[in-house]
Parts: structure tokens; sequence; C-alpha cells
């Protein structure tokens, strides 16, 4: 999702966003505001580099959800276990 369409989808993002990543605070919602580039520096503060792509996935997810443009969307293969 471009900044427009984050900016466009925030307000509905906000609840499910806090309620699924635990450690997003409220002064973190305040501070992102709708503004994807600051979304991606609260993800890796608080969830590290490797688990911001996972966040960063599943917000896209919910975006596809609510636009209704989830058709072709292919999930992540998963990895063999070793």
């Amino acid at each position: 999702m471009n900044q427009e369409q984050f900016r466009q989808f925030w307000e509905q993002l906000q609840a499910p966003l806090k309620a699924k990543w635990d450690k997003i605070t409220e002064t973190d919602l305040q501070d992102i505001a709708g503004d994807l580039g600051k979304f991606s520096l609260v993800l890796e503060r608080r969830y590290g580099a490797a688990q911001k792509d996972e966040v960063r996935t599943w917000a896209d997810r919910r975006y596809c959800h609510w636009s209704g443009n989830y058709i072709g969307y292919a999930d992540p293969k998963p990895t063999p276990a070793s």
C-alpha cells in the first residue's frame, strides 16, 4: 500500500493494529497519524527489523480486505523446517 492508501485506511487500521500488535502504544498511534514512513519507524523500534516485515504484511492484507482488492494476494510460502 502506498502513502495515500495508508492515509485513507489509517482510521480503520488503528484498533485492529493495537489489538493484534500489543507493543504499539496509543502514543505510537498518535505519532504515526496516517504517515506510512512513521509507521515503518515505529514498527522497527517496537518489533525490530525482522518482525517489522511481518507487521507490514499484516497491515497490507488488512488494507486489501478493506478495499475489496484481496483477489490474487498470495500468502507467503512456509519455510521448510530443518
